[in-house]
């Protein structure tokens, strides 16, 4: 890995989703960074800044797997704590943190970027104290999607409405889902569906609920899986459950997972949450589910010619 000090081009963010803004951002500084022969940084932060000023927002992605693609994206990733900087001044920031830290030769930031106590500074801000220091600044504009700005807020927007299309416009991939397998109460087992119950950290978003076409990282494989996030009203109704029941899975490897971690892929959203009268009932629509999973995936395989990413 670089050295600390070796002179960068840096770009700074949260990159909550490493939605296609992120990438935008990501790219310039690989660019900039290979044609100076300099080494390409991301500072960015352990828990977003608004989580420390009282506007926490679910977040799209355990800050570990954003961490780690961003790691595979540019040369090194310095991961502070925003309450370390939260104090500085924007002249202090750049002086400190970007000047003299991490030697920073040019700046890779949104157009919207703000930064320092208060928020004080802006791109005009950081222009100015650059310059003073040597240090180019690099504005990225906004990027567009159908006439939409790709944000993160539009992409949790987007979930919560169960609109996994657009988020995936945004992102550039389908929304993703990371849980570790928990014992569930074998429901879906006694119905002939065994499920994989997943529970999510407690700070990610949570899709509206409904049934879901998914693809579910298993075993070292990509498997088709129908997803279910809901109370489920036919039973009790209580608490809110995601569990996915995995296509073609053979069921003691399922059981067999309790305490993994499985990654799963939202293609499309299939229905609404609801009451069944009896179990049949339930048992047949569950069946119904899985076979529009199926042709689901299989319509896709047929116009793309391979698994979905």
């Amino acid at each position: 890995m670089a050295e600390l000090g070796a002179p960068s081009v840096v770009t700074i963010g949260t990159f909550d989703g490493l939605h296609l803004g992120h990438r935008a951002l990501l790219q310039r500084t690989q660019e900039l960074a290979r044609r100076r022969g300099l080494r390409s940084l991301v500072f960015t932060f352990s828990r977003p800044p608004q989580s420390y000023l009282g506007r926490a927002k679910p977040l799209l992605m355990p800050a570990e797997k954003r961490i780690t693609l961003l790691k595979q994206s540019v040369d090194q990733v310095i991961v502070s704590e925003f309450p370390e900087i939260q104090p500085l001044s924007p002249q202090e920031f750049v002086t400190q943190i970007l000047h003299e830290r991490l030697c920073a030769r040019a700046v890779v930031v949104g157009s919207n970027f703000c930064f320092g106590r208060n928020r004080a500074g802006n791109v005009s801000t950081l222009q100015h104290l650059g310059s003073e220091l040597g240090m180019d600044v690099h504005v990225v504009e906004p990027i567009f999607v159908q006439g939409e700005q790709v944000s993160s807020t539009a992409i949790r927007e987007a979930l919560q409405a169960g609109d996994v299309e657009r988020a995936t416009r945004f992102l550039g991939n389908p929304p993703q889902l990371w849980g570790r397998v928990i014992a569930g109460e074998g429901q879906g087992r006694v119905l002939g569906f065994p499920t994989a119950n997943l529970a999510l950290d407690p700070d990610l978003l949570v899709p509206r609920e409904g049934i879901y076409a998914a693809q579910v990282f298993y075993e070292n494989e990509r498997r088709a899986g129908a997803l279910y996030i809901g109370r489920r009203p036919t039973f009790d109704g209580a608490r809110i459950s995601i569990e996915v029941h995995i296509l073609e899975a053979d069921l003691k490897k399922e059981l067999g997972l309790y305490g993994t971690e499985l990654a799963v892929q939202l293609f499309a959203r299939l229905r609404d949450d609801q009451c069944f009268s009896t179990l049949e009932e339930l048992r047949a629509q569950i069946q119904a589910d899985v076979e529009v999973t199926r042709q689901f995936f299989a319509r896709w395989h047929k116009k793309t010619s391979r698994f979905p990413e």
